[in-house]
């Protein structure tokens, strides 16, 4: 049984679409029909290239109902997830801050995600970055951090950071690490709370 997840996360039964269907016997059917989404091609049109390239018979109105019911929300998710991943970016020293192992991680982490979870993530990730900026802000006011002084920390070091604060957001921190900073674990917190709540 094909199950899939709904807006507010629940699960439910898939129903295939006659596309989804015809994939099962012509393996690279409905990527080939997201390919012809992808390049702009009509719904109108695809019947036909179908009939040329797989020698099956669609109608129209499949097509639509692929491209509504699977192609569009996947769109959609992939959108949302790229979203959050240049929030989560900033929010933790920009390009910096977040190497290709990190990044897979998260990736991997949002497939779990519903897109309300996904929107919630970023909003949060963006409320961290602005913390960020106003404890910078007031630590230059105080005398506290010179611009461009200070000591920079390696490369190696930040992304051990920001590596433990994306294990705090997703609840997948080890209780033996200490904390990055007081108002980051806070911040913290309350994605890890907003993420894991359903709906």
């Amino acid at each position: 049984m094909n199950l899939e997840d709904d807006s507010k996360g629940h699960r439910r039964r898939l129903v295939l679409t006659e596309i989804e269907k015809l994939n099962g016997r012509h393996p690279g059917l409905a990527l080939k029909v997201k390919t012809w989404f992808e390049k702009g091609i009509e719904c109108d049109a695809i019947p036909e290239l179908l009939f040329k390239t797989y020698g099956v018979t669609v109608n129209v109105r499949a097509v639509e109902s692929f491209r509504t019911k699977r192609w569009v929300p996947e769109k959609n998710r992939t959108q949302e997830k790229l979203e959050t991943i240049k929030a989560a970016i900033q929010a933790f020293g920009g390009d910096a801050g977040l190497d290709a192992a990190i990044l897979a991680k998260l990736w991997e982490l949002m497939d779990q995600m519903t897109i309300s979870q996904l929107i919630s993530a970023r909003a949060l990730f963006i409320k961290i970055r602005a913390q960020n900026l106003k404890e910078q802000e007031f630590l230059y006011k105080t005398g506290q951090l010179k611009p461009g002084g200070g000591e920079e920390l390696d490369r190696e070091t930040q992304q051990r950071n920001v590596l433990r604060r994306v294990k705090e957001i997703f609840g997948l921190a080890d209780d033996q690490e200490p904390p990055v900073h007081s108002s980051v674990v806070a911040a913290s917190t309350e994605v890890a709370g907003a993420v894991g709540t359903k709906g």
